[in-house]
């Protein structure tokens, strides 16, 4: 994850914010900033995770931490999970202190929960599975984490298949590698949670309002592909070829 070098770099600047995703936008609300329409990107995740006090809230592939932060700042007797393979990420996370108890997890997303079952109220993956390595060991593991009432809300991009789309696609996952799986759709998604004892329970796809927070990331894409990862992301987005789903799951 080369990319995420100059994220930390810019943060500890005083630059940006302290999310690594794209952002939601409104197009009938005036212009947001890119740091406002990422909080509000997080915030609609966290709406689905029906969050309460005392509960035990897990956050695969963290980030920098703001996720943790927002949920830190909404709960009160709770414990915190922020998991990510990359120490850099884990490091800059865990050096703000939160009001509830947070343990971080350096480890493969898929490892999370191993040895353990039942722990674990919710389980937030915002926009990070399409690096997992092993989307379908991460899906095993929360089911293992998560009780009866338990829920699991993940979102990712899928990037198009068609030939036409090869030379973004192609560009995209070398500017933001690793994305082991850029062929991954939906119904695999879909199949992948069923197969570990989870059914999806909702879905949308946020595409559609994901577009509008590239105007702060990069110009509008030329005729021609460039080489570019947040510029060709852009083009797959704004053509309406890749797609953002954003799922709730719960033990079947």
């Amino acid at each position: 994850m080369d990319y995420v070098a100059g994220l930390i770099a810019a943060r500890r600047a005083g630059v940006g914010s302290d999310h690594i995703h794209l952002g939601l936008t409104d197009p009938a609300a005036p212009p947001a900033t890119l740091a406002e329409a990422q909080d509000a990107m997080a915030a609609r995740h966290l709406g689905l995770l029906d969050l309460r006090d005392g509960q035990t809230v897990v956050d695969l592939g963290c980030g920098i931490g703001g996720s943790l932060r927002m949920i830190d700042s909404r709960l009160s007797q709770a414990r915190l999970v922020g998991v990510n393979i990359d120490p850099r990420q884990i490091d800059f996370a865990a050096a703000t202190p939160l009001a509830n108890p947070v343990t971080w997890m350096c480890c493969d997303a898929a490892a999370f929960s191993d040895g353990r079952r039942g722990w674990a109220d919710r389980i937030l993956s915002l926009e990070a599975m399409f690096h997992f390595p092993d989307p379908a060991g991460v899906f095993a593991a929360a089911a293992r984490a998560l009780p009866r009432a338990g829920r699991m809300v993940v979102s990712t991009i899928l990037l198009p298949l068609a030939p036409s789309c090869s030379g973004s696609v192609a560009a995209v996952c070398t500017g933001f590698a690793p994305w082991p799986h850029a062929g991954m759709t939906l119904t695999d998604l879909r199949a992948m949670g069923e197969a570990a004892g989870l059914r999806m329970t909702g879905c949308e796809d946020l595409a559609p309002r994901c577009a509008g927070g590239f105007d702060w990331m990069t110009p509008p894409p030329p005729p021609a592909v460039t080489g570019n990862p947040v510029t060709e992301l852009r083009r797959l987005f704004e053509c309406g070829a890749a797609q953002y789903p954003l799922m709730v799951f719960e033990p079947a």
